[in-house]
């Protein structure tokens, strides 16, 4: 009996030591574990902890400013109102839904898909159920406040688009892409943009996005453990958490002038194509028109789907910018680099003359002139104030293509300029050696007629067609055309300044060739026989030259006209100057598309001078301070900078 009692006495004492032992390693372990969790990575848990219950809210920034050459704002920002959903107040979701859907005349299906969109958004974080709203909209809301517990208007800066704007030259904004996003994750890592973020989608907007996009600012607020706003206990408990201000983008001021801009839009009204004024001494853009454009206010609200499909269908292309993306066949534009390589390689002087009987024979191939019964004898004076098309027949053939390429080239032709804004296209000038490399078919005599007129294979954008007139206007320097002068960030600070930048001086080419060539031009416009008097503008000395340019071969009738013909058939009617002839100041082309029978001279020509005559009296104003707005709102956006 005594024996049974120790064994159990000793089984109970080792199961007590086993107890204890596993006791002491488990408190052993604890110990560690509050040790390693408090001390050694007390530092950690602690700013986990911070950031678990401070969160982040972002502050928008409003994009920088754009003016024109005078100060006058072309795009500025404004506060917009935006109806916002907080899912940490909301009470009800299906009866607020359907009062906000009687309120504003919105289906609850599309509140609601906009909750799905923001789902994983944390609930003290508002939700956008729709942006812009108007200023009915917002009383209307205010008013029913206190039904709508969870609901309210806040403020956010976006562009001021406005129907008078360029919308070609400005751009517009848009949600960026995944992948956009990607790519630029991928250049910066520390780059700001976020899914839903807004950015330059064409023209200015996105060429400049990175000194027009602000810096994002910032406030912290402290929220509890279920993710809601927290606030403090007592009314003499303050947190005073840290805030930093967002910071405005940089202001463009451009080399626009924008009511030149606005009077060549005007005089351009009802016409499709392209237009663009230049200052030919050093490549500034004055205005330039691209038509149709577009309503940029567009993008101030929700473009629906039919709206969309209507602008890119549209065979007019509203979203394309004529002014640099266009090619276009150039007509007797393009004379005048004929008649420069002629006079240089000697081919003709001011006494050469042809016989233009209505028709040029080459061969077993009959070229006709625009004048069916004939200019008769023509020398270069008459030949370009008539626009002969025989007298270039001639003389493109005894120069060949070849040499009248190498004087287009010089000229700056058949390459991009460089203009840095939308799509911009290199035109063609043709050679011998290009139509075996591109058709496998050696040049034909039959193809140079053609091209010495300027039809044929030859294309030229807009911008290529009013430097080559600058660059005849300024004596042969060919400029690089630009539109940003100069950038000021959100204090004003310069950051950047443009210098105009000559790209090259023609070569081989005798500057009295160019004097002589804007007295020939001259006479275009200024002899009541010229084919572009009608861009004549009092006593302003005007050196131009019209165009015309077939899309399809077309014989015109008895009567003159194309009323019969399709819309997209008709000729292209284009007028290229500038002036004054002495010394000029300005360089233009107009391009209008389609036009109605009768050419540059008729349809171009009259745009060209209505323009001119706005110049004329914008400058006229300006010197007499009766134009002085532009420079009163600079002072006051200078003003709000510094503040």
């Amino acid at each position: 009996m005594k024996r049974i009692f120790k064994q159990e006495s000793l089984i109970l004492d080792s199961r007590f030591l086993g107890a204890s032992i596993f006791i002491l390693f488990v408190c052993c372990v604890l110990l560690f574990r509050l040790w390693y969790v408090q001390i050694y990575k007390g530092d950690y848990y602690q700013s986990v902890a911070e950031r678990n219950r401070i969160r982040k809210v972002e502050i928008a920034a409003p994009r920088g400013m754009i003016f024109d050459r005078y100060g006058k704002v072309i795009l500025g920002n404004r506060m917009f109102y935006d109806l916002v959903y907080i899912p940490q107040y909301v009470q009800n979701k299906e009866t607020t839904f359907e009062i906000l859907s009687r309120l504003l005349h919105v289906p609850v299906s599309v509140f609601e898909h906009r909750l799905r969109v923001g789902a994983a958004t944390p609930k003290y974080m508002p939700i956008t159920l729709k942006r812009n709203l108007s200023l009915h909209e917002v009383s209307t809301i205010e008013s029913n406040r206190i039904f709508l517990p969870g609901i309210e208007i806040r403020t956010a800066p976006r562009r001021d688009y406005k129907s008078d704007i360029p919308a070609h030259v400005v751009g517009y904004l848009g949600e960026i892409d995944p992948k956009t996003l990607d790519i630029l994750a991928k250049k910066d890592p520390d780059q700001s943009y976020l899914p839903g973020d807004l950015i330059g989608k064409q023209g200015l907007e996105a060429r400049w996005e990175k000194y027009l996009r602000g810096k994002n600012g910032h406030k912290l607020i402290q929220v509890d453990a279920f993710g809601r706003i927290a606030t403090p206990a007592t009314a003499d408990e303050d947190w005073d958490l840290p805030a930093v201000q967002a910071r405005k983008g940089a202001d463009l001021e451009l080399t626009i002038d924008f009511e030149l801009q606005k009077a060549v839009r005007e005089a351009f009204k009802g016409k499709y194509g392209a237009a663009i004024v230049m200052n030919p001494n050093n490549g500034e853009i004055l205005a330039m028109v691209s038509e149709p454009g577009y309503d940029p206010t567009i993008y101030q609200r929700s473009l629906s789907r039919e709206e969309w499909d209507s602008l890119v269908n549209n065979p007019f292309k509203p979203l394309f910018d004529k002014t640099t993306g266009g090619e276009y066949i150039p007509g007797s534009i393009y004379k005048a680099v004929v008649a420069i390589a002629a006079l240089e390689e000697g081919v003709v002087n001011l006494n050469t003359s042809y016989d233009c009987p209505g028709h040029f024979t080459l061969g077993d191939q009959t070229f006709q002139c625009w004048e069916s019964k004939g200019h008769g004898h023509v020398n270069l004076k008459r030949a370009l104030l008539r626009s002969c098309d025989v007298f270039f027949y001639h003389v493109g053939v005894e120069l060949g293509v070849d040499k009248i390429a190498n004087y287009a080239k010089k000229l700056g032709l058949g390459k991009e300029l460089g203009v840095n804004l939308n799509l911009e296209r290199p035109g063609l000038v043709p050679t011998s050696a290009w139509k075996k490399l591109t058709h496998r078919i050696a040049w034909q005599p039959g193809d140079t007629p053609n091209i010495a007129i300027g039809q044929g294979y030859n294309l030229l954008t807009p911008m290529q067609m009013v430097n080559l007139y600058a660059t005849i206007a300024n004596g042969g320097k060919v400029w690089r055309p630009y539109l940003v002068k100069r950038i000021t960030n959100h204090i004003g600070e310069t950051i950047f300044f443009q210098e105009p930048q000559m790209l090259f001086q023609t070569e081989g080419i005798n500057p009295a060739t160019y004097s002589l060539m804007g007295s020939l031009l001259k006479n275009v416009v200024m002899d009541p026989e010229g084919t572009g008097k009608n861009a004549a503008v009092g006593d302003i000395t005007i050196a131009g030259k019209t165009g015309s340019a077939q899309v399809v071969s077309l014989k015109k009738n008895k009567d003159n006209k194309q009323d019969d013909v399709s819309v997209k058939w008709k000729e292209h009617a284009i007028f290229a100057a500038f002036a004054p002839v002495e010394k000029p100041e300005i360089a233009l082309v107009i391009v209008s598309e389609n036009d109605a029978f009768g050419g540059g001279g008729a349809q171009a020509a009259p745009i060209a001078g209505k323009i001119i005559k706005s110049y004329l009296d914008l400058k006229q104003q300006r010197s007499t301070g009766d134009l002085t707005l532009g420079s009163t709102e600079k002072k006051e956006s200078s003003d709000e900078r510094k503040n």
